[in-house]
């Protein structure tokens, strides 16, 4: 009886660890696909706000500088 359980053993720890791995696969996927869902309702909830309110700033025409004023100095 010793002899056949210790034969088994093994066996049980390979089988457990392909169930466990298997399920692991699985769980990884469904968060994969539940975040790429989350980032599309994202990403649509972003387009239809800009199509509702449109950005308004420039994007084309002469770039405004900021005017500061410039400390001189000499390294030595």
């Amino acid at each position: 009886m010793k002899r056949l359980f210790a034969q088994l053993v093994p066996f049980l720890f390979l089988g457990i660890f392909i169930v466990l791995l298997t399920v692991g696969i699985i769980f990884l996927s469904y968060l994969f696909i539940i975040g790429a869902m989350v980032g599309f309702v994202l990403f649509l909830i972003t387009v239809i706000k800009e199509k509702v309110f449109p950005n308004h700033y420039p994007t084309q025409g002469r770039r405004q500088t900021k005017q500061g004023r410039v400390i001189e100095h000499d390294d030595e």
